[in-house]
């Protein structure tokens, strides 16, 4: 009896262990793909088969607005814990990650000025002894410096209106946040030399290996869209795929989700697509240069993975997009309780739509959500809540780690895989 106790002990300890396995430390070949839950919003980290690393957001708004605004809906707790801010949750993250001895981000990619994607100023952000303001991208560039910093827009600002001088927030982009963004971007070039430049479409060149490229012939990042210009996929040429005077022909208002970069990362056969929160809906409300998808898809082309563009919200993901895409990976940056759309997760789990099943991942599902479209999403997909983790090895095989984003380290709850690159 003693003997069978202590077997099930035993047992228990051990499940417990695994249970509690840490992600394994990147080696040089790997190329990882981390999609950060903080609660508030996207952020991705990316280090490249030879230790070049680049964010793409760090979002970070302000949740007692949005509680008050969209009740009954509400935003999810800050992970891991209601000690961090988002800015320093994603900072804990990294340096679990690249460890604390002067860690730097290589490239940082804002895909557009909403504050999800880089913060939010308000009462309760802090100060630094820099003078700018502490939230999202600002927190993180304080204390992990950014080399360089691209963006759809700079130096200019202007378009599709004077962003500078945007006191109404046309756009959806808080005019407090965008100018202490700059004071961020101004103090950052003058002391400590951030290399700062727009988002150059069509480019393979701009977020380049910078370690070994020699090495990796193979690894590349193409972009894609940004603004209201795509690359026609003919060296740096675009095509415009609406005009000023469209985008703001509604009382001279606009969203800022159409001014989203994307960009394609490539290594080997595995390719992978992140897109900000550019659209892809056409009906009664919206005109048909609101689908960017549609357009889009052929210069990207067939994917292995893909970031969903917008969280998973309902006027994204089309089925043109799905179609060409063809992912089998699938990861939702969500957080709020309309994420996803039931439109798209019909898409999603149906199999009328590509060529294959996918597997969707979501960094975060409201319990609520599913009373709201019913069980059977969250029953066809693989994760409700996590950091997702996409790990491709140099044979082009890939695996999924979903992560516990209510702990401050780096613990597997399961993973997925092997996959292999189409």
């Amino acid at each position: 009896m003693k003997r069978n106790i202590l077997f099930l002990v035993t047992i228990f300890c051990t499940i417990w262990i695994v249970a509690q396995e840490q992600f394994p430390t990147w080696k040089k070949g790997y190329l990882d793909i981390h999609h950060i839950n903080t609660g508030r919003g996207s952020c991705a980290f990316l280090i490249m088969p030879d230790g070049t690393n680049m964010m793409i957001d760090a979002g970070d708004f302000d949740n007692e607005s949005f509680d008050a605004k969209y009740a009954p809906m509400f935003a999810p707790q800050v992970f891991p814990n209601s000690s961090y801010t988002a800015g320093s949750s994603i900072i804990n993250y990294i340096i679990n990650l690249l460890g604390r001895n002067k860690p730097e981000i290589d490239y940082f990619l804002l895909t557009h000025f909403h504050s999800d994607h880089y913060g939010s100023v308000r009462d309760a952000s802090g100060t630094s002894e820099n003078g700018y303001r502490l939230t999202g991208l600002t927190e993180v560039g304080d204390v992990i410096p950014i080399k360089t910093y691209v963006d759809r827009d700079y130096p200019d600002y202007n378009f599709p209106v004077d962003l500078r001088t945007n006191k109404s927030g046309n756009g959806g982009v808080e005019f407090v946040t965008f100018q202490n963004l700059l004071k961020f971007l101004d103090y950052q070039k003058e002391y400590c030399g951030m290399k700062q430049e727009k988002f150059e479409i069509g480019s393979n060149k701009q977020f380049a290996l910078k370690k070994e490229p020699k090495s990796y012939p193979g690894f590349e990042i193409r972009n894609i869209k940004s603004n209201n210009l795509l690359w026609t996929g003919k060296g740096r040429n675009t095509i415009p795929l609406f005009s000023k005077e469209e985008l703001l022909s509604k009382d001279g208002r606009f969203n800022d989700n159409q001014m989203s970069t994307a960009l394609v990362v490539t290594y080997g056969k595995f390719r992978y697509y992140a897109g900000g929160d550019n659209s892809g809906l056409v009906d009664q409300d919206h005109a048909e240069w609101y689908d960017i998808e549609t357009p889009m898809a052929p210069r990207i082309g067939k994917v292995s993975a893909m970031s969903l563009n917008h969280h998973s919200n309902r006027d994204a993901t089309n089925k043109n997009f799905l179609d060409v895409l063809d992912p089998k990976v699938v990861v939702a940056q969500s957080w709020s309780p309309d994420h996803p759309g039931p439109e798209v997760g019909q898409r999603l789990l149906s199999k009328n739509v590509g060529t294959q099943k996918r597997d969707v991942f979501m960094t975060y599902y409201h319990d609520e959500t599913g009373i709201g479209i019913g069980p059977w999403f969250s029953r066809g997909i693989k994760a409700k809540e996590g950091h997702i983790v996409i790990r491709v090895y140099p044979d082009g095989k890939y695996d999924v780690f979903v992560l516990d984003a209510r702990k401050s380290n780096l613990t597997i709850v399961k993973k997925f895989g092997p996959y292999v690159s189409e």
